[in-house]
C-alpha cells in the first residue's frame, strides 16, 4: 500500500516542483479599492488557490456528512441503552411508565 502511494505521489510532486520551478516571475495582486497591493509568485497563487478549493471541499463534504455522523450517534445510544437493558435488565435501564386503564 505504501508503495502504491508512493508511486501516485512522487510524479505529482514531480510535477509540482517542475510547476514552481518554471513559474517564479511575479504577479502584482491589488484588491481594489483599497490601496493595498502585493507581488507574489505565479506559482504561489496557484497552490494557494488548490489549497483553498481543498479546504472548501473537505467543509462541504463534512457538512453534508453531519447527517449520517447524528444518526450514527443515535444508533449507538440505542445500543448502549439495549446493552445496559441486557445486562440489569429492563427495570434499570428505562423506567416504566403508567398506565390508566379506563373501567
Amino acid at each position: 500500500m505504501k508503495l502504491l502511494l508512493w508511486l501516485l505521489l512522487l510524479p505529482l510532486i514531480l510535477i509540482f516542483v517542475a510547476f514552481a520551478v518554471s513559474n517564479r516571475h511575479g504577479v502584482t495582486i491589488s484588491l481594489d479599492p483599497t490601496p493595498l497591493s502585493i507581488e507574489v509568485p505565479v506559482y504561489s497563487l496557484v497552490f494557494a488557490a488548490i489549497f483553498v478549493g481543498l479546504v472548501v471541499g473537505g467543509l462541504i463534504a463534512w457538512m453534508r456528512a453531519g447527517r449520517w455522523r447524528r444518526q450514527l450517534r443515535a444508533e449507538q445510544r440505542t445500543v448502549r441503552r439495549l446493552e445496559d437493558e441486557l445486562q440489569n435488565g429492563p427495570s434499570a435501564a428505562a423506567p416504566e411508565v403508567p398506565t390508566t386503564k379506563a373501567a
